[in-house]
């Protein structure tokens, strides 16, 4: 593979990989930024989204539009942990690591509780009408750049969202400060509540986008959860813009590793590049 070869493949599919990583890290940084815990059930609402987007594939729907219940499916499963779980412990003063504890068991508890639905075995989208295409001289289907579009929209619009809206600025004022939010007139529960929806919504499209381009089983949020913390820390905790661009040059880099040498390489290096980030912002500070 020649040099110019390489680097269009280490992209494209670079961008593929990251992709669903931009928006789970996205959504993951939105509920740490506002209540300053690492959400490990996070990962079911990446699992409920693509099991909801497969089941209703499985019926005739097509792919992309299987996509929209998926982040509505992702975004509540997100609302009713937090009402259900995180909402009273954090009323009643629960420290972050033991909010840290509650959210593992919450995944455990939502995990098995979608095992039971829909069991243990693996299952595949149905893609029919997909066809191999060339993009820069690199072979992809045509569903991938269908689909990483309709990220790379989700994640747009989330960001603008968030950065150019008065909801965005009232997440963000409550966010900051909980105090100034609500003598400003913000509705805390209102806005917690829109804050986890719209990180749920992350999640279940990138679920539906993880489960797609490669299978849908219960661990399938949970094989993700750790790289997305890594991405989010990386990216600078509660920074949505530095998720987004952490999330792209995790993707990239672990591609271009990945086609010179070998997957476990390319995770070996993340997590090196993870640790050497962790060590700067430590100097740093």
């Amino acid at each position: 593979m020649d040099f110019w070869s390489f680097l269009a493949s280490t992209l494209l599919l670079g961008i593929q990989e990251a992709a669903p990583l931009v928006l789970a890290a996205i959504g993951f940084t939105l509920i740490f930024r506002l209540n300053g815990f690492i959400n490990v059930a996070f990962s079911e609402s990446i699992t409920i989204g693509a099991f909801i987007g497969v089941a209703l594939n499985s019926l005739g729907w097509n792919i992309y539009v299987s996509m929209i219940p998926s982040a509505i499916a992702g975004g509540v499963l997100s609302v009713l942990s937090y009402l259900a779980f995180y909402r009273p412990a954090l009323q009643r003063g629960v420290g972050k690591g033991e909010m840290i504890i509650l959210s593992v068991g919450v995944s455990y508890l939502l995990r098995h509780l979608i095992k039971i639905i829909w069991g243990n075995d693996t299952l595949f989208y149905n893609s029919p009408g997909t066809q191999s295409i060339k993009v820069l001289g690199v072979g992809v289907t045509n569903l991938n750049m269908v689909a990483i579009g309709l990220i790379i929209v989700t994640a747009v619009a989330i960001t603008l969202f968030m950065y150019r809206t008065s909801y965005g600025e009232k997440m963000r004022a409550l966010a900051d400060n909980e105090d100034l939010a609500k003598s400003s007139g913000v509705n805390p529960l209102a806005t917690s509540v829109l804050i986890w929806f719209v990180a749920g919504l992350a999640a279940g499209v990138a679920g539906a986008f993880i489960g797609m381009r490669l299978f849908v089983s219960a661990y399938i949020g949970w094989d993700q959860i750790l790289i997305i913390i890594m991405v989010t820390i990386v990216g600078g905790i509660g920074s949505v813009k530095g998720a987004i661009i952490a999330a792209f040059c995790v993707g990239i880099v672990q591609m271009g590793i990945a086609l010179q040498l070998n997957t476990y390489y390319a995770i070996i290096a993340l997590l090196i590049a993870f640790i050497l980030a962790l060590k700067f912002r430590k100097e740093k500070v």
